[in-house]
Protein backbone atom coordinates (compact mmCIF):
# COMPACT_ATOMS: atom_id res chain seq x y z
CA UNK A 1 0.00 0.00 0.00
CA UNK A 2 1.23 3.48 -0.92
CA UNK A 3 0.53 4.84 2.56
CA UNK A 4 2.63 2.16 4.32
CA UNK A 5 5.54 2.69 1.91
CA UNK A 6 5.44 6.43 2.48
CA UNK A 7 5.34 5.94 6.22
CA UNK A 8 8.45 3.77 6.19
CA UNK A 9 10.26 6.17 3.88
CA UNK A 10 9.34 9.31 5.83
CA UNK A 11 9.35 8.06 9.42
CA UNK A 12 12.13 10.48 10.44
CA UNK A 13 10.22 13.35 8.86
CA UNK A 14 7.09 12.25 10.69
CA UNK A 15 8.94 12.28 14.00
CA UNK A 16 10.16 15.83 13.38
CA UNK A 17 6.69 16.99 12.35
CA UNK A 18 5.14 15.53 15.50
CA UNK A 19 7.85 17.07 17.69
CA UNK A 20 7.36 20.45 16.03
CA UNK A 21 3.59 20.23 16.43
CA UNK A 22 3.82 19.45 20.16
CA UNK A 23 6.38 22.21 20.76
CA UNK A 24 4.33 24.76 18.80
CA UNK A 25 1.29 24.21 21.00
CA UNK A 26 3.20 25.45 24.05
CA UNK A 27 5.77 27.80 22.51
CA UNK A 28 4.50 30.94 24.27
CA UNK A 29 3.11 29.20 27.34
CA UNK A 30 4.70 29.80 30.73
CA UNK A 31 3.66 26.40 32.04
CA UNK A 32 4.55 24.66 28.77
CA UNK A 33 3.59 21.02 28.44
CA UNK A 34 2.18 21.07 31.98
CA UNK A 35 -0.90 22.64 30.42
CA UNK A 36 -1.55 19.28 28.76
CA UNK A 37 -2.26 17.87 32.21
CA UNK A 38 -3.90 20.96 33.70
CA UNK A 39 -6.23 21.60 30.76
CA UNK A 40 -8.37 18.42 31.10
CA UNK A 41 -8.40 18.85 34.88
CA UNK A 42 -9.67 22.42 34.63
CA UNK A 43 -12.19 21.47 31.95
CA UNK A 44 -13.44 18.63 34.12
CA UNK A 45 -13.78 20.96 37.11
CA UNK A 46 -15.84 23.47 35.13
CA UNK A 47 -18.04 20.75 33.63
CA UNK A 48 -18.46 19.14 37.05
CA UNK A 49 -19.67 22.47 38.51
CA UNK A 50 -22.11 22.96 35.65
CA UNK A 51 -23.45 19.45 35.07
CA UNK A 52 -23.05 17.49 38.31
CA UNK A 53 -26.33 18.70 39.79
CA UNK A 54 -28.19 17.80 36.61
CA UNK A 55 -26.59 14.52 35.53
CA UNK A 56 -24.28 13.24 38.28
CA UNK A 57 -26.08 13.95 41.51
CA UNK A 58 -26.27 10.27 42.48
CA UNK A 59 -22.90 9.20 41.08
CA UNK A 60 -19.89 9.79 43.38
CA UNK A 61 -17.57 8.93 40.48
CA UNK A 62 -19.15 11.46 38.13
CA UNK A 63 -15.87 13.49 37.87
CA UNK A 64 -14.20 10.42 36.33
CA UNK A 65 -17.18 9.94 34.02
CA UNK A 66 -16.72 13.50 32.80
CA UNK A 67 -12.95 13.30 32.44
CA UNK A 68 -12.94 10.03 30.50
CA UNK A 69 -15.42 11.38 27.97
CA UNK A 70 -13.72 14.75 27.73
CA UNK A 71 -10.24 13.28 27.18
CA UNK A 72 -11.41 11.11 24.31
CA UNK A 73 -13.34 13.83 22.53
CA UNK A 74 -10.62 16.45 23.00
CA UNK A 75 -8.12 14.04 21.45
CA UNK A 76 -10.39 13.68 18.42
CA UNK A 77 -10.94 17.44 18.21
CA UNK A 78 -7.21 18.16 18.48
CA UNK A 79 -6.22 15.63 15.82
CA UNK A 80 -8.84 16.51 13.23
CA UNK A 81 -8.89 20.29 13.70
CA UNK A 82 -5.10 20.39 13.59
CA UNK A 83 -4.98 18.21 10.48
CA UNK A 84 -7.59 20.20 8.59
CA UNK A 85 -5.21 22.95 7.34
CA UNK A 86 -2.06 20.80 7.60
CA UNK A 87 -1.50 20.28 3.86
CA UNK A 88 -2.07 23.95 3.01
CA UNK A 89 0.09 25.15 5.91
CA UNK A 90 2.99 22.97 4.74
CA UNK A 91 2.92 24.15 1.14
CA UNK A 92 6.60 25.15 1.35
CA UNK A 93 7.69 21.64 2.33
CA UNK A 94 5.65 20.10 -0.45
CA UNK A 95 7.27 22.41 -3.00
CA UNK A 96 10.87 22.14 -1.78
CA UNK A 97 11.09 18.53 -0.59
CA UNK A 98 9.81 15.06 -1.45
CA UNK A 99 7.79 14.74 1.74
CA UNK A 100 4.52 13.03 0.95
CA UNK A 101 1.34 14.95 1.78
CA UNK A 102 0.05 11.95 3.74
CA UNK A 103 2.54 12.79 6.50
CA UNK A 104 1.00 16.12 7.52
CA UNK A 105 -2.42 14.90 8.73
CA UNK A 106 -0.67 11.87 10.24
CA UNK A 107 1.64 14.18 12.23
CA UNK A 108 -1.41 15.96 13.66
CA UNK A 109 -2.97 12.62 14.58
CA UNK A 110 0.18 11.41 16.32
CA UNK A 111 0.69 14.68 18.21
CA UNK A 112 -2.86 14.36 19.56
CA UNK A 113 -1.88 10.89 20.79
CA UNK A 114 0.97 12.49 22.76
CA UNK A 115 -1.53 14.95 24.25
CA UNK A 116 -3.84 12.04 25.06
CA UNK A 117 -0.98 10.42 26.98
CA UNK A 118 -0.50 13.47 29.20
CA UNK A 119 -4.25 13.78 29.72
CA UNK A 120 -4.29 10.12 30.70
CA UNK A 121 -1.79 10.98 33.45
CA UNK A 122 -4.22 13.64 34.69
CA UNK A 123 -6.99 11.04 34.76
CA UNK A 124 -4.84 8.62 36.77
CA UNK A 125 -4.04 11.39 39.25
CA UNK A 126 -7.73 12.09 39.79
CA UNK A 127 -8.49 8.38 40.14
CA UNK A 128 -5.62 7.95 42.56
CA UNK A 129 -6.90 10.80 44.70
CA UNK A 130 -10.42 9.35 44.78
CA UNK A 131 -9.07 5.89 45.59
CA UNK A 132 -6.89 7.16 48.45
CA UNK A 133 -9.16 9.79 49.98
CA UNK A 134 -12.54 8.42 48.95
CA UNK A 135 -11.84 4.72 49.36
CA UNK A 136 -13.20 3.81 45.92
CA UNK A 137 -12.12 0.59 44.23
CA UNK A 138 -11.32 2.16 40.85
CA UNK A 139 -7.99 0.62 39.96
CA UNK A 140 -7.89 -2.76 38.25
CA UNK A 141 -6.12 -4.69 35.53
CA UNK A 142 -8.85 -3.60 33.08
CA UNK A 143 -6.93 -0.35 32.59
CA UNK A 144 -4.47 -2.32 30.47
CA UNK A 145 -7.22 -2.92 27.90
CA UNK A 146 -7.01 0.76 26.94
CA UNK A 147 -3.90 -0.21 24.95
CA UNK A 148 -6.04 -2.41 22.69
CA UNK A 149 -8.31 0.52 21.87
CA UNK A 150 -5.63 3.05 20.88
CA UNK A 151 -4.73 1.67 17.40
CA UNK A 152 -8.41 1.69 16.40
CA UNK A 153 -8.77 5.25 17.68
CA UNK A 154 -5.69 6.40 15.75
CA UNK A 155 -7.05 4.83 12.54
CA UNK A 156 -10.39 6.56 13.12
CA UNK A 157 -8.78 9.96 13.71
CA UNK A 158 -6.39 9.61 10.78
CA UNK A 159 -9.15 8.70 8.35
CA UNK A 160 -11.11 11.82 9.29
CA UNK A 161 -7.91 13.90 9.18
CA UNK A 162 -7.09 12.72 5.66
CA UNK A 163 -10.61 13.52 4.48
CA UNK A 164 -10.70 17.00 6.01
CA UNK A 165 -7.19 18.05 4.98
CA UNK A 166 -7.88 17.05 1.36
CA UNK A 167 -11.22 18.89 1.21
CA UNK A 168 -9.68 21.99 2.83
CA UNK A 169 -7.25 22.39 -0.08
CA UNK A 170 -10.21 23.05 -2.39
CA UNK A 171 -12.73 24.54 0.04
CA UNK A 172 -11.53 26.68 2.95
CA UNK A 173 -15.09 27.02 4.25
CA UNK A 174 -14.95 23.40 5.43
CA UNK A 175 -13.15 24.74 8.52
CA UNK A 176 -16.25 26.66 9.66
CA UNK A 177 -18.60 23.87 8.69
CA UNK A 178 -16.54 21.35 10.64
CA UNK A 179 -16.53 23.57 13.74
CA UNK A 180 -20.33 23.57 13.70
CA UNK A 181 -20.34 19.82 13.12
CA UNK A 182 -17.98 19.32 16.09
CA UNK A 183 -20.44 21.14 18.34
CA UNK A 184 -23.24 18.82 17.21
CA UNK A 185 -20.94 15.81 17.58
CA UNK A 186 -20.10 16.86 21.14
CA UNK A 187 -23.76 16.77 22.15
CA UNK A 188 -24.29 13.46 20.40
CA UNK A 189 -21.49 11.95 22.49
CA UNK A 190 -22.34 11.10 26.13
CA UNK A 191 -19.60 13.19 27.72
CA UNK A 192 -21.56 14.89 30.50
CA UNK A 193 -24.87 12.99 30.32
CA UNK A 194 -25.64 9.28 30.50
CA UNK A 195 -27.38 7.33 27.77
CA UNK A 196 -29.93 5.89 30.19
CA UNK A 197 -31.64 9.29 30.43
CA UNK A 198 -32.71 8.84 26.79
CA UNK A 199 -35.79 6.86 25.85
CA UNK A 200 -34.83 3.61 24.08
CA UNK A 201 -35.82 3.79 20.44
CA UNK A 202 -36.10 7.59 20.42
CA UNK A 203 -34.32 9.51 17.60
CA UNK A 204 -31.79 10.88 20.11
CA UNK A 205 -31.06 7.40 21.47
CA UNK A 206 -30.58 5.95 17.97
CA UNK A 207 -28.34 8.87 16.94
CA UNK A 208 -26.10 8.39 19.99
CA UNK A 209 -25.84 4.63 19.41
CA UNK A 210 -24.86 5.20 15.78
CA UNK A 211 -22.19 7.69 16.82
CA UNK A 212 -18.73 6.00 16.62
CA UNK A 213 -17.43 8.21 19.44
CA UNK A 214 -20.06 6.77 21.76
CA UNK A 215 -18.45 3.36 21.36
CA UNK A 216 -14.90 4.68 21.83
CA UNK A 217 -15.86 6.63 24.94
CA UNK A 218 -17.92 3.74 26.33
CA UNK A 219 -15.06 1.26 25.90
CA UNK A 220 -12.62 3.69 27.52
CA UNK A 221 -14.92 4.14 30.51
CA UNK A 222 -15.47 0.41 30.89
CA UNK A 223 -11.72 -0.17 30.93
CA UNK A 224 -10.95 2.71 33.28
CA UNK A 225 -13.52 2.47 36.03
CA UNK A 226 -16.91 0.97 35.15
CA UNK A 227 -15.89 -2.38 36.61
CA UNK A 228 -16.48 -0.62 39.96
CA UNK A 229 -20.15 -1.14 39.13
CA UNK A 230 -20.23 -4.15 36.79
CA UNK A 231 -17.57 -6.30 38.50
CA UNK A 232 -14.19 -7.47 37.37
CA UNK A 233 -13.71 -9.14 34.02
CA UNK A 234 -12.88 -8.34 30.42
CA UNK A 235 -14.60 -5.03 29.51
CA UNK A 236 -17.02 -5.78 26.67
CA UNK A 237 -14.49 -7.11 24.19
CA UNK A 238 -17.11 -7.36 21.45
CA UNK A 239 -17.05 -3.54 21.46
CA UNK A 240 -13.41 -3.73 20.38
CA UNK A 241 -14.48 -5.22 17.05
CA UNK A 242 -16.86 -2.30 16.51
CA UNK A 243 -14.03 0.15 17.24
CA UNK A 244 -11.69 -1.43 14.71
CA UNK A 245 -14.48 -1.54 12.13
CA UNK A 246 -15.07 2.19 12.66
CA UNK A 247 -11.33 2.84 12.41
CA UNK A 248 -10.86 0.85 9.20
CA UNK A 249 -13.93 2.33 7.50
CA UNK A 250 -12.79 5.84 8.42
CA UNK A 251 -9.27 5.15 7.14
CA UNK A 252 -10.57 3.65 3.89
CA UNK A 253 -12.79 6.65 3.14
CA UNK A 254 -10.01 9.05 4.08
CA UNK A 255 -7.45 7.37 1.83
CA UNK A 256 -9.84 7.17 -1.14
CA UNK A 257 -10.76 10.87 -0.90
CA UNK A 258 -7.20 12.02 -0.20
CA UNK A 259 -5.70 9.98 -3.04
CA UNK A 260 -8.30 11.14 -5.56
CA UNK A 261 -7.76 14.82 -4.70
CA UNK A 262 -4.01 14.71 -4.09
CA UNK A 263 -2.99 14.93 -7.76
CA UNK A 264 -4.22 18.53 -8.02
CA UNK A 265 -3.00 19.76 -4.63
CA UNK A 266 -0.14 21.89 -5.96
CA UNK A 267 -2.39 23.94 -8.23
CA UNK A 268 -4.80 24.77 -5.39
CA UNK A 269 -2.65 25.44 -2.33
Amino acid sequence: MELVKNLKKNQNVLYELVRKSVKTQYRNSTLGVLWTILNPLLNMFVMWLVFSQFFGRNDPLYPIYLLTGNIMFQALRSATSGALPSVVNNRGLLLKTKVDAYMFPLASTMSSLVTFGFSFIALLLIMGGMAIFGGYDIFGYQILFVILMLPAFVLFEYGISLFLSAIYVYCRDIKHIYNVFLTLWTYLTPIFYKVDILSPGSPAFVAVKLNPMYHFVNYFRNAMYNFHYIGYGIPYMHTLGVLYLCGLVSLFIGIVVFKSLKKNFMTNI
